[in-house]
């Protein structure tokens, strides 16, 4: 896959996870201005995501870094063909419906068992997912034209803020959630001056870590963040550049391609009734992807299933 093609993926991806459903915009509440300390701005985050005032993520940013966002964004839409856009938009809200409908089959598999991922976190994830994919039709990235005049502290302040109100409200198989850790997040001030600080930050559920602040613009971020931001910019405008015209049109057929095969692997997943089915459809085309961890078991067995999930 070139590198446009992979840009694209990557921004359809991204749309997937921060996109929910909106409240009312009347409805919002100017944010109070964060604590002028490191370890208070921390604090004031934490609260505010528990209370679902999920805006809070865009008053920490820098001013600048907001700019970078909204223009990058703006003109990302600008420039993406609304054909491609509709149908990647697409592909994500049936994605979301798979993943629910069939997480007992997927969790299931022996393919999902080898990655040793834990299952019951990522059900509890799935478990909102529907609510999500419906969330997102309503909301201002359902268009690329929505896309391209988002304010994303709005945003935030109804889609983002409904999203956390819709996981707050899962719960995993043990009673727990994983907002519920906010609650318990403790946080110290080892060393500070007057544009660095480092905090000890932990919470019930993980040893304390040690981080690394910085204050740009009169907001403390992770050091790490101030670090990386230019190099984002720099990937992203650049990226942007290579989405000209004559690059959209010469790429559009292959994006289209490149959607055609993910919509039928997707209902491929869709059709699958037992977690074997899946493993044998699915696992020998994830197996290279996981290192061959996979166990495969006789090779003509695997074959014969998957011929016979295929002819049903």
């Amino acid at each position: 896959m070139n590198t446009l093609l992979s840009r694209m993926a990557v921004a359809f991806l991204i749309l997937a996870v921060v996109t929910g459903c909106a409240r009312d915009a009347a409805s919002i509440v100017k944010e109070p201005p964060l604590p002028d300390s490191p370890d208070g701005t921390v604090l004031a985050v934490a609260e505010a995501l528990q209370n679902n005032r999920a805006e809070i993520l865009w008053t920490a940013l820098p001013e600048s870094y907001q700019s970078d966002i909204t223009e990058i964004t703006h003109e990302f839409a600008e420039k993406l063909d609304p054909e491609i856009y509709d149908r990647g938009f697409a592909l994500i809200m049936r994605a979301f419906e798979v993943l629910d409908d069939r997480k007992d089959v997927i969790l299931g598999s022996e393919t999902f068992k080898s990655t040793g991922a834990d299952g019951d976190e990522i059900r509890t994830g799935l478990s909102g997912t529907q609510v999500f994919a419906q969330a997102l039709k309503s909301s201002e990235v359902a268009t690329v034209d929505g896309l391209g005049s988002i304010e994303w502290g709005q945003f935030l302040a109804t889609t983002g803020s409904k999203i956390l109100e819709n996981a707050a409200a899962l719960e995993s198989e043990d009673g727990e959630n994983p907002l519920d850790e906010l609650e318990s997040l403790t946080v110290e001030t080892l060393e500070i001056s007057d544009d660095r600080a480092t905090l000890r930050i932990g919470s019930a559920e993980h040893d304390p870590e040690d981080v690394e602040m910085v204050r740009v613009e009169g907001r403390w971020i992770p050091a790490e963040m101030a670090e990386e931001w230019p190099q984002f910019v720099e990937d992203a405008r650049q990226g942007l550049a290579e989405m000209t015209p004559e690059n959209m049109a010469a790429q559009k057929t292959q994006i289209m391609m490149f959607f055609g095969m993910a919509e039928g692997f997707i209902e491929q997943i869709a059709s699958l009734q037992t977690p074997e089915e899946f493993d044998a459809a699915i696992g020998p085309i994830l197996a290279p992807m996981l290192g061959g961890d996979i166990d495969m078991g006789d090779e003509a067995e695997w074959e014969t299933a998957e011929e016979e999930t295929e002819a049903e």
